[in-house]
């Protein structure tokens, strides 16, 4: 019994240790918002690189959700700045958050119900 106890306490403040990423989804103008107000905020347009060059924000980052290399080469960016995933009108975004999420990174903020134009027209540089 006593070693039952040790054992679920062991457990429970090994489960308090681990912090595990999560997604969070915010609409356009709390993403613009939260983008605006976060130390080190990395974009990552995840439109293909011909949506990209046709209309961009100049810190943002493309890399194409389609592309077959998409999860390696989302480990050029820092895992452990926040990242700020947009696409054309929420679908790609909503799928790369997961990967992002596996790949290790901490702090993952997903545009939902807009995508990049709602950026533009705010003028999220």
């Amino acid at each position: 019994m006593k070693n039952s106890f040790y054992l679920i306490l062991f457990f429970l403040i090994g489960s308090f240790g681990i912090s595990k990423a999560q997604t969070t989804n915010l609409t356009p103008q709390e993403f613009i918002a939260k983008v605006k107000t976060t130390k080190d905020a990395q974009l990552l347009d995840v439109r293909t690189p011909q949506e990209w060059e046709a209309g961009k924000i100049a810190s943002s980052n493309c890399i194409n959700y389609n592309d077959a290399a998409f999860k390696q080469q989302i480990e050029k960016l820092d895992k452990n700045k926040p990242v700020f995933v947009y696409c054309a009108a929420g679908g790609r975004s909503s799928k790369a958050a997961p990967i992002l999420q596996q790949a290790g990174f901490k702090y993952i903020y997903n545009l939902t119900g807009g995508g990049y134009k709602d950026l533009a027209n705010a003028g999220v540089k």
